[in-house]
């Protein structure tokens, strides 16, 4: 068996969200003598416009090497250069997180088990500051590769995306098989949908209690704390 976790709302929960937290800080730094906050705040609520229109082509607007450039080129000087570390200091600005509840024991228990976990996420922001939001919250140890749209350029559901996670997760446990990997994420469109087109089961962390709209064979929990005693039954061979 082989697990693949979504991010957001699956093993990261979003306490707070608001993207001018992470704006005033690079305001402050870098624009505070170009433009008021409020104009660069109403050019990032622009942006956000755009990414939507980005997502809805099924490609991903990436923060550091497609938003940053916007910045600079309205207000001049320099494209703003931010390291890992740097990008997940503006993300965690922007989101206040904590590890979803019941989380951190359920991969403590699945590592103890010898199941390797991976994480692949839709997100505007790179794979390596990803990591290091989930070091800070203290689970990290538990994956092993994470991957993010904002490296690979397409968003879930693209069977591409997933593919490539799939191939990398096999090269590094051959003993293991497509049929063997379950994707475990929460959002139905994007996670459910994308992990069968793919040819994963998958757990449907499904905290708005939502229909299975396709009726797709898939394991359906409401709250984090039931997805130990799943992963076992699938593990042991129970049926969705």
């Amino acid at each position: 068996m082989i697990l693949i976790f979504d991010y957001f709302e699956t093993i990261v929960h979003n306490i707070s969200m608001d993207f001018n937290r992470g704006l005033k800080v690079l305001w402050e730094k870098y624009y505070k003598d170009k433009c008021s906050f409020q104009e660069i705040s109403n050019f990032g609520d622009e942006l956000f416009e755009h990414m939507l229109k980005v997502h809805g082509e099924g490609k991903e607007y990436a923060f550091v090497k497609e938003e940053l450039p916007e910045y600079a080129k309205k207000y001049g000087g320099e494209v703003v250069q931010m390291s890992p570390e740097e990008e997940a200091d503006f993300l965690m600005r922007c989101n206040e997180m904590e590890p979803m509840p019941a989380i951190p024991d359920a991969l403590d228990e699945f590592k103890k088990l010898g199941i390797p976990m991976y994480v692949l996420s839709n997100s505007g922001f790179t794979a390596e500051a990803l990591s290091i939001a989930l070091e800070r919250l203290g689970i990290r140890k538990n994956f092993g590769g994470i991957w993010s749209s904002a490296d690979f350029g397409r968003i879930k559901p693209c069977r591409d995306f997933f593919e490539m996670a799939i191939q990398k997760a096999l090269a590094e446990h051959p003993n293991e098989r497509r049929e063997d990997i379950v994707f475990i994420g929460d959002t139905y469109a994007t996670d459910v949908v994308g992990a069968n087109r793919a040819g994963l089961s998958a757990i449907w962390m499904n905290h708005k209690r939502e229909d299975n709209e396709e009726h797709l064979p898939i394991h359906c929990i409401y709250a984090p704390s039931e997805l130990t005693e799943v992963v076992k039954s699938i593990q042991g061979g129970g049926n969705p």
